[in-house]
């Protein structure tokens, strides 16, 4: 929103219909997107100028025509000598510019927390892998390193398809959906589906449906459910995985490699640590390293 006094700009939540200036603090209706001024200014006690407040103490203090036929004691009361006037002054003001400011910070940290302006999220550059953060909301950003686009476009896909994803968002891949002959570039990607490809993700890799891996797979995390089918045509690179379903391939992780008491691995493994569950079968060489 742009004040239409000062012009100072502010964000607002999509459904306010009226805010104040947090710099002049001029009140106004918000209407199709744009400040409108109103007629009234409502009568808040902390948006008011001091030079309203010395007026209005004044009006108050002057005796009314009620109070002169009171008595002489209220208007001997009334013009008693007040002292240091400029001390006096201060100790009135500085209260009502505390709570002023106090209110004004209040108002901000609400706005700041309904736009969620401090949430952000890691962005693994798809150029240099340099890793930097980007607002929550963000579909794009420019990796401060090397300059590159980067797209956090979110995809669904629920047919066939056959066409490229570069992104850094996140993928679903639905039952009905079918990816073939190309590398998916993400963050995060759940198949549920049918996936003959490559996958290039810089988060997890959630497989529970037969798949074919065609292609390179890397990952931080790859997850394997119960249901899934999954053949691995070159070897898995990821920092650490989670099987539990049917799987032929080998693998290199550099961290953890946990088998589920329903796994079952065919292939060889390169790992760091590895947990094998009561249940769990495995066919192939297991190399340790650290």
């Amino acid at each position: 929103m742009t004040c239409p006094d000062c012009q100072h700009e502010q964000p607002e939540s999509k459904i306010a219909v009226s805010t104040y200036c947090r710099k002049c603090g001029k009140h106004y209706k918000i209407r199709h997107g744009k400040a409108v001024n109103v007629t009234k200014t409502p009568d808040i006690h902390f948006l008011k100028s001091d030079s309203d407040a010395d007026q209005e103490e004044t009006v108050t203090d002057a005796p009314t025509s009620d109070q002169n036929a009171a008595g002489d004691t209220h208007k001997d009361k009334t013009q008693q000598p007040k002292g240091n006037s400029q001390n006096d002054t201060q100790e009135t003001k500085n209260p009502t510019g505390e709570l002023r400011a106090s209110i004004t910070r209040k108002v901000t940290d609400a706005s700041n927390f309904f736009h969620k302006k401090n949430a952000t999220k890691h962005v693994l550059c798809l150029e240099c892998d340099h890793q930097h953060e980007a607002p929550s909301d963000a579909s794009s950003t420019l990796c401060p390193a090397c300059g590159a686009y980067v797209s956090l476009r979110n995809y669904t896909i629920n047919n066939h398809w056959n066409r490229r994803i570069k992104t850094r968002g996140n993928v679903i891949i639905q039952k009905k959906g079918v990816v073939t002959d190309v590398t998916i570039y993400c963050h995060d990607i759940l198949v549920q589906g049918t996936l003959k490809g490559g996958i290039d993700c810089s988060g997890d890799v959630t497989l529970n449906s037969a798949s074919k891996i065609m292609g390179q797979l890397s990952c931080k995390r790859l997850i394997i459910d119960k249901r899934a089918e999954v053949a691995f045509a070159n070897d898995v690179k990821c920092e650490e995985a989670i099987i539990d379903g049917h799987v032929t391939g080998n693998f290199i992780c550099t961290g953890k490699l946990h088998l589920k008491k329903r796994a079952v691995l065919n292939g060889n493994i390169v790992v760091a640590r590895m947990t094998i569950d009561k249940g769990a079968r495995h066919n192939g060489r297991i190399s340790i390293q650290q």
